[in-house]
């Protein structure tokens, strides 16, 4: 776990660095906006400037990308890890020292790009430490997750040190490169390397993880694959009509720059528009969590078609709101809550594509999927924005965000096919364990059991203690309805009976065992038995079956279940009287409860039928 949180820093840590001066960009282009302004960006616009040098780094990740997963399946994924982290920390100080020129701070932007890469190969690096599917696609998305709250982070630190100059962060970004650096050097442990060959040692796999991995691909499919990759594509530049070119140039011009051109006090100052901007990214974190549940309940396939159709949605909302006549602080709010709103949900589609790749590569080719993946996502969100940018100047930018809705509904429709995947689609709803056979259990005794049938306690208390010993849940046996079990009340005498006397002595055996006189022997036995014990909500469960089972007897056997309450509570406390004080079992009273049980247990049991030991226990309950 050490390991992976060095992991998950990194990803933050050069995410921050990467895009600490993002929202900065659009003032380093304005000439005199600000002391640290270029003076030129010949031959550019400003809009055109601002997203040429978000471009720059973006094209250069791009790039390393498509090649940085694939060396990391072959010489490790540390290694390629480090590289980006140490790179990116010598790149953070080359910018500061080009700062004075837009085109030398363009290349050494994009210098430091072709090394921002320690996404696709710490998506890799999970899908070798968590082989299990669920676990595999939530750490993805928190990978993702957090490579989105970096980037706001980052843009929280240019705000912060806006006062300092447009450049000072990028000392805080070299900085968190080179903690981040430590923190995988000393902490980060590489996978084994049989992981690349598709080899694992079945000893140290459970059973559901042992079947993912008989079930992985041996060949990526590559007419999926290209589907999704196209389908990203489309998403990412689609998605750009909400986050840039929603908020610049469609927010910047309607709220703040036609306000100053008019000579008025705009609604949006350039703080906010900081703020607002940055703050936006952080919404991915209950996006993440939404999109988890989606997954669950429909697949990522259908999850990344939803979220391109909201996506789409949501940009018709805020070109809405933005061309209402006059602007108003209301108009401005509604704006704004419509992206904070919308956005959690656009990102359905994004948090989806890793998870799906990663689905259908072979283990040794995990690092390739995952560079494509990212290299796909940093090409478009290089592109789109500087294209978008020059055709929301020389075309409008009504258009060019109707453009967006358009590009999101074709991403739908590419993604549409992978709905109908065997491995993409709506995932397989998972028995519990505590509901079915696990591996080398006997499933005709499981199968019994779970039908309501009768299994001797012996069997069933085998079974539950390999699986205590295994650290798996116990197998929980449905309590049934009154009605199934009607038929068969008069045999429950001679079954119980045979129960009873199971349970009576294996207590006994327990009271008797030399070993649990020790306090440390019994408390590592009620450790493993709290492992495999019965859910809270499983218990919930269990005594509301129980009391309709109950009262349903009661009912039919003559009993008025709306007489005097106090003579059915008398009632049961006569027929089960305390075996211990609350419902825990812990290493101090576990003797004494075992006791206690054998007292019950003896009371249904005749004279003939107890044993000496069974004897030695006569008597009233000990409280």
């Amino acid at each position: 776990s050490v390991s992976l949180m060095a992991v998950r820093f990194a990803v933050f840590a050069d995410s921050v660095s990467a895009t600490i001066l993002d929202p900065n960009f659009a003032f380093m282009a304005l000439p005199n906006a600000h002391p640290d302004s270029f003076e030129s960006t010949g031959p550019f616009s400003v809009s055109a400037a601002t997203y040429w040098l978000a471009m720059t780094a973006l094209l250069g990740a791009a790039i390393s990308s498509t090649f940085i997963g694939g060396l990391s399946d072959k010489v490790g994924r540390k290694p390629c890890i480090l590289l980006c982290l140490v790179v990116g920390a010598v790149g953070a100080i080359c910018n500061y020292l080009a700062r004075k020129s837009f085109w030398a701070f363009s290349g050494t932007n994009f210098a430091q790009g072709l090394f921002a890469a320690t996404v696709p190969v710490s998506m890799a690096y999970v899908s070798d430490v968590r082989p299990k599917r669920k676990e595999k696609d939530a750490e993805i998305g928190i990978l993702v997750a957090l490579f989105m709250i970096g980037s706001a982070g980052g843009g929280v630190v240019a705000i912060l040190m806006e006062t300092q100059g447009l450049f000072a962060p990028l000392f805080v970004g070299a900085a968190l490169n080179v903690f981040a650096t430590l923190g995988v050097l000393f902490f980060c442990i590489e996978p084994n390397k049989m992981l690349f060959q598709g080899i694992r040692d079945t000893q140290v796999v459970d059973e559901e993880e042992e079947e993912e991995l008989a079930n992985q691909p041996t060949e990526i499919n590559k007419r999926v694959m290209w589907n999704i990759i196209v389908g990203a594509l489309f998403d990412n530049i689609g998605s750009a009509g909400i986050l840039p070119i929603a908020m610049a140039p469609l927010a910047l011009n309607e709220f703040y720059i036609n306000f100053v051109a008019a000579g008025e006090e705009p609604i949006m100052s350039q703080s906010a528009f900081k703020w607002i901007s940055v703050m936006v990214a952080l919404t991915v974190v209950p996006g993440a969590s939404f999109g988890q549940y989606v997954y669950d309940k429909v697949g990522q396939a259908a999850g990344c078609v939803i979220g391109n159709l909201v996506t789409a949605v949501i940009i018709v909302v805020l070109l809405y709101l933005a061309y209402i006549d006059p602007a108003t602080n209301g108009t401005f709010g509604g704006f704004i809550t419509a992206m904070y709103v919308g956005f959690p949900f656009t990102v359905l589609s994004r948090l989806s594509t890793g998870p799906m790749l990663d689905a259908i590569a072979p283990i040794s080719q995990r690092g390739y999927v995952q560079g494509m993946n990212i290299a796909v996502m940093n090409f478009a969100s290089a592109i789109s924005p500087y294209l978008l940018g020059e055709m929301s100047d020389n075309i409008g930018i009504r258009e060019t965000m109707w453009t967006c809705v358009v590009v999101s509904i074709v991403a739908a429709f590419v993604n549409l096919p992978l709905v109908y995947s065997p491995i993409l689609g709506r995932p397989k709803k998972q028995v519990p364990k505590y509901a079915r056979a696990l591996r080398g259990e006997d499933g005709d005794i499981v199968y019994l059991a779970l039908k309501g049938e009768w299994v001797p306690a012996k069997d069933l208390n085998q079974l539950n203690e390999e699986r205590m010993a295994k650290g798996e849940p116990f197998l929980i046996v449905p309590f049934g309805t009154y009605e199934a079990d009607k038929p068969r009340l008069n045999t429950f005498r001679r079954q119980a009976r045979s129960d009873f006397l199971y349970i009576q002595n294996r207590t006994l055996e327990y009271l008797n065992d030399e070993r649990y006189q020790e306090e440390e022997n019994r408390r590592e036995l009620i450790e493993r038995f709290e492992t495999s014990t019965t859910s809270r909500e499983q218990v919930e469960r269990i005594k509301a079956d129980m009391g309709v089972w109950f009262t349903d007897y009661l009912e039919d056997n003559g009993y008025w279940v709306d007489d005097s309450p106090i003579l059915y509570k008398q009632m049961i406390m006569q027929a089960f009287p305390p075996v211990n004080k609350g419902p825990d079992l812990t290493a101090d009273n576990m003797m004494q409860f075992g006791v206690n049980y054998v007292r019950v247990m003896n009371k249904y049991l005749s004279d003939e039928e107890l044993s000496g030991s069974a004897k030695a226990f006569a008597g009233s309950v000990v409280a």
